[in-house]
């Protein structure tokens, strides 16, 4: 008697994660990925000050870590990560940014992504110098409500200090004064290493020059983000 065949496991809904420095721009550089291809932008940071807005226990948790310049620890990152892919809507694919930023984090999103019904396809790492870093991040500008970002030259909204998007006010972010921005630098450089070599050592890292301008780096973003359907790499 022929047996009934097995049911088949739908596919796993794509991750690319982007990853770079404070400043190296996975927020605006995200988004155009996104947009490209078709999936949804899921930014951390952006999950991350939700929380801390609206008050939550996790949210009230990562302040006190942020306000002083720090990295939020892997534990508590980890779980607050839980509740954006608990909460994310169905896509065709997800763009992440802002995390992981640690071996731990990246060991972790393995299986948050899998228990979730995805998977991390790729990883690109967005290259940019030490200095740049402090420069752009010292002229930048967030959005209280939104979270949309501007900078004093590179891109000033239309009303100083008005969001362009929503009308709120802009605000300077406390981790981006200049002594605060040095410290995170350095935080970054020691994480950064292991994080790289475990997607390095699974064939998902790519590497991109992310200085210059914004629309020719996104195009170098795109062009290299290794998903079928879309401009070959450079």
């Amino acid at each position: 008697m022929p047996q009934a065949p097995k049911p088949q496991t739908p596919p796993s809904t794509p991750i690319v994660v982007l990853l770079g420095g404070p400043g190296s721009g996975k927020g605006t550089h995200g988004q155009a990925l996104a947009s490209a291809l078709g999936y949804e932008h899921v930014s951390a940071g952006g999950h991350f000050r939700d929380h801390i807005r609206r008050g939550t226990p996790l949210g009230r948790q990562a302040s006190k870590f942020i306000e002083n310049g720090q990295l939020v620890p892997d534990e508590l990152v980890t779980e607050l990560m839980r509740t954006l892919f608990r909460g994310c809507p169905a896509a065709k694919g997800v763009v992440l940014d802002g995390y992981p930023r640690s071996l731990a984090q990246a060991e972790a999103l393995e299986e948050i992504a899998a228990a979730a019904g995805y998977a991390v396809t790729g990883a690109l790492y967005l290259v940019i110098s030490s200095d740049e870093i402090v420069r752009r991040l010292s002229g930048r500008w967030t959005c209280g409500m939104c979270g949309r970002t501007f900078h004093e030259t590179s891109k000033p909204p239309a009303r100083p200090g008005v969001c362009d998007a929503c009308g709120a006010e802009l605000l300077r972010r406390a981790d981006d004064e200049p002594a605060t921005i040095r410290r995170r630098i350095a935080l970054f450089h020691e994480m950064i290493g292991p994080l790289l070599g475990f997607y390095r050592g699974t064939g998902r890292l790519v590497e991109i020059a992310a200085e210059g301008t914004v629309q020719e780096v996104s195009a170098r973003v795109i062009a290299n983000s290794g998903v079928s359907g879309i401009n070959e790499p450079l």
